[in-house]
């Protein structure tokens, strides 16, 4: 999975949860200018993340290391970026998901997975992309 559908399955996740019914729904124009507005935090937020993330990688990466551990260290290397990537998750489901904590807590959990697996994509893709850049240094 590539960084940017992550950030089109949290908003997913969040239209799910809408669609589950966790919670009453604003009125109709109301809840559409929330969901642009909470659409737009959450790509600000994720793409700051992700900058962070990948910005952090040829500084922490050592080949020896698998790429979930340099993945992890990256993350915790981007912890502000995370937290405030997981608030504006929190705040585009408020609507949705009320005061239902399970619903909230599903969607942050279902979001920590893919954002890890997206950052160890990205330590993948950096290898690779290090390794090519190698192979014609060498040629």
């Amino acid at each position: 999975m590539n960084r940017w559908n992550l950030v089109d399955l949290m908003v997913a996740v969040a239209a799910m949860a809408a669609l589950c019914g966790c919670a009453s729904a604003p009125a109709p124009q109301r809840a559409a200018d929330m969901r642009q507005g909470g659409a737009r935090e959450l790509a600000t937020t994720r793409n700051a993340w992700t900058e962070c993330v990948q910005a952090a990688i040829p500084r922490l990466d050592h080949p020896e290391s698998p790429s979930a551990v340099v993945a992890r260290a990256a993350m915790n290397n981007c912890s502000d970026e995370y937290t405030n990537m997981t608030g504006a998750l929190a705040r585009s489901l408020a609507p949705t998901c009320g005061r239902d904590a399970d619903c909230t807590r599903n969607a942050l959990a279902k979001a920590q997975r893919e954002a890890t697996q997206a950052a160890t994509h990205d330590v993948v893709t950096e290898r690779v992309r290090v390794a090519g850049a190698q192979v014609l240094k060498c040629q």
